[in-house]
């Protein structure tokens, strides 16, 4: 009987603890970081009423033993160390471990660990758990920056962390710089002038009297018609050639092919350049003309009325016809009096009043107008001379003033917007006004004068105890080359000792072909102070202008330009703020822009979780069955992560254990019932002797 009172005893005391833990569960299921616990049962020994029996050879087998069993008693209660939820936060000292692992915690004695990652920063700056005051562990960064690979101890995020200076030992220049650079100078065109045309003007280069140029070309072909006595004249035709066909080629070829053909006729160029032809025959020729496909202004000045019997006519006189005249661009050798406009209308220059006219040059040099200057024109003046005084009334010295091809007047100012040209006037003396002259020498402007582009760029760079120097870069073009004067110059007036200036040329691929300084250094060096004054030591740069023949640095090409220059280098930085990333290295954030670490925080590893001591606070012990602990870091092959602004939440799953819940209390309400009953049979055993 009493077996039975103490096999229910042992069944309460069981499930009671069983139920204690269960309790502890749940109520640490909002715990951070907290591991669920669980028990598990062994029986407890047994009672042998009999013993097993072997059968016996040729009589009766074995029998199996007979056992009571004592109860059951507690085997163990393991901690569950599964991952347990994360729960974002935002505070960057709030971290959870991904996978295994623990923080390693100090009281200044021992080393404790855990799984709540719930730390903030005390009064001097130490990483600790707020709510016990025990101190992360962790390896602190050398005065490099470094972590190394030191015993863990507390880590310390000091504000008043300072970074020293790095002086700036190299300066990089890049960007493009426009090869269109060069000072331009105001270039005016005038209208194109026009004379008389004479044998000695080529074909392509003349024109109409009013309908303007005849637009001929090398190869176009010109053909003759008309009719010697009722009868087509068949005649070769003539090809304007490439060596420079003139009009009196195409005269002369006429006064050899129309005999030849049986036209008895003969031309000559007229005073005005009009084609004179005359009738040499004693029969009429009619129709007779020169053309050319699709030469419409040609065609109708080479038109002849009939000629009778030993009549003379030229292409002027051809009735109802007014443009018969031939004109070709006007050069320098012309006379100024004999000039056309590009209508053909003459100048209207008077020299018969007087003998002789005033002509008047004016204009405006850089914004400002220029002293008029008086050309007297008789009838030997020529245009050239009319150019000379334009250059002279304009002050242009390196440029002359001269007549293009195609009869117009090109004046190119000197280069600079300083030089700049405005209107040019060209007028008479005369009353009225002579409006055909000034007409005609109405300028338009076919390139604005520009001043020589520069380019500057300014560079901040780092002394050795963190003092801040400016260096401004200037590049100006060399004018008509591939080739850039840059200079550099210190903003605070700091001493720059070599590297002061120098040149750069590029190749006809805008990329760099040479880059040299005028002293010959290697480099650009400064001193920070006054040389009577100690401090920071001489800076040298080195320039780095990309590589030769390359892209990567300086270019020159067309189309715009910009420059930028980068130092390396920093001054002294204070911590501003620091984070933390998901190996648990802290870098702090310097005023200076530069990031350095701090400290890294540490994590452990056993062999054995499951044989950590718990302790209080959601900290752990080491026992005898945990092994050794094995510091590491997050993220070094151990499949162990840390995620910062994030808290790891309990792993309790509450419905398993209202579940067990249930089950423990059924358990402890069936051993109480097994007692009860037990009990009540010694009272039945008792009342026999009654």
């Amino acid at each position: 009987m009493l077996r039975t009172l103490y096999s229910g005893v042992s069944g309460l005391s069981a499930n009671l603890a069983d139920l204690d833990v269960i309790g502890n569960n749940i109520a640490n299921s909002n715990t951070i970081g907290f591991k669920a616990g669980r028990v598990t049962f062994n029986e407890m020994l047994t009672q042998t009423i009999r013993g097993a029996s072997r059968p016996v050879s040729g009589g009766l087998g074995g029998t199996n033993p007979q056992q009571v069993g004592l109860g059951t008693t507690v085997g163990s209660i393991d901690t569950n160390f599964n991952q347990g939820n994360f729960r974002t936060t935002g505070n960057k000292t709030d971290l959870a471990i991904q996978g295994p692992g623990f923080f390693i915690l100090s009281d200044g004695t021992s080393s404790y660990y855990t799984r709540a990652g719930i730390f903030g920063l005390d009064s001097e700056n130490v990483l600790v758990n707020p709510s016990t005051g025990m101190r992360v562990q962790g390896i602190l960064a050398d005065e490099n920056g470094e972590i190394g690979s030191a015993t863990p101890e507390d880590i310390v995020i000091d504000p008043s962390q300072v970074v020293p200076a790095r002086p700036s030992d190299e300066l990089q220049l890049i960007g493009n710089l426009d090869s269109n650079s060069d000072a331009t100078e105001t270039i005016v065109e005038s209208p194109t002038f026009l004379v008389a045309a004479t044998g000695g003007d080529e074909l392509v280069h003349m024109s109409g009297q009013t309908q303007g140029s005849f637009g001929l070309h090398v190869g176009d072909v010109v053909r003759l018609s008309g009719r010697n006595a009722g009868v087509d004249i068949q005649a070769n035709s003539f090809t304007i050639g490439t060596d420079g066909d003139t009009y009196q080629d195409l005269v002369d070829w006429l006064n050899a092919e129309l005999p030849a053909a049986g036209a008895n006729m003969s031309f000559a160029i007229g005073a005005n350049g009009e084609l004179q032809a005359t009738n040499n025959g004693g029969t009429a020729i009619e129709g007779f003309s020169l053309h050319i496909p699709g030469k419409a202004v040609f065609n109708n000045n080479f038109n002849f009325p009939n000629l009778a019997a030993g009549e003379t006519w030229s292409t002027a006189d051809t009735p109802g016809n007014t443009t018969g005249e031939m004109r070709a661009y006007a050069d320098e050798t012309d006379l100024l009096v004999t000039l056309y406009d590009n209508s053909g209308t003459p100048l209207n220059i008077d020299i018969i009043t007087n003998g002789f006219a005033r002509i008047w040059v004016g204009g405006s040099v850089g914004g400002n107008e220029v002293a008029d200057q008086e050309l007297i024109v008789d009838g030997t003046t020529t245009v050239e001379q009319l150019l000379n005084q334009i250059q002279y009334a304009l002050g242009i010295n390196s440029n002359p003033v001269v007549m293009s091809d195609e009869g117009q007047v090109v004046v190119r100012g000197e280069v600079g917007t300083m030089s700049a040209l405005g209107d040019i006037n060209i007028t008479e003396e005369i009353v009225p006004a002579n409006s055909v002259l000034e007409t005609a020498f109405s300028f338009n402007q076919v390139q604005q004068a520009t001043d020589q582009r520069t380019y500057s760029v300014a560079t901040t760079v780092f002394d050795s105890l963190g003092g801040q120097h400016t260096i401004n870069f200037t590049f100006e073009k060399v004018a008509g080359a591939n080739e850039w004067v840059w200079t550099a110059e210190m903003e605070g007036g700091e001493q720059i000792l070599t590297g002061a200036e120098g040149r750069v040329n590029f190749n006809d691929e805008g990329a760099v072909s040479n880059f040299t300084f005028a002293d010959g250094a290697q480099g650009l060096s400064f001193r920070p102070q006054s040389e009577e004054d100690e401090g920071a030591a001489v800076v040298t740069l080195d320039i780095n202008y990309g590589d030769i023949g390359g892209l990567s640095g300086l270019t020159q090409f067309e189309g715009g330009g910009s420059l930028q220059s980068l130092a390396n280098g920093y001054g002294t930085g204070r911590l501003v703020d620091y984070n933390i990333d998901q190996s648990g290295l802290i870098t702090g954030r310097f005023s200076n822009d530069t990031m350095r670490a701090i400290a890294q925080i540490a994590i452990v590893q056993f062999s054995n979780p499951a044989g950590l001591t718990r302790e209080a606070n959601n900290s752990y012990r080491r026992s005898g069955n945990s092994g050794q602990p094995v510091v590491t870091f997050a993220g070094e092959g151990n499949g162990t992560t840390i995620v910062p602004g994030t808290l790891e939440t309990s792993n309790v799953d509450l419905a398993d254990q209202f579940t067990r819940l249930v089950i423990a209390q059924r358990a402890f309400q069936a051993n109480a019932r097994v007692i009860t009953t037990g009990d009540q049979v010694m009272q039945e055993l008792v009342s026999l002797v009654r």
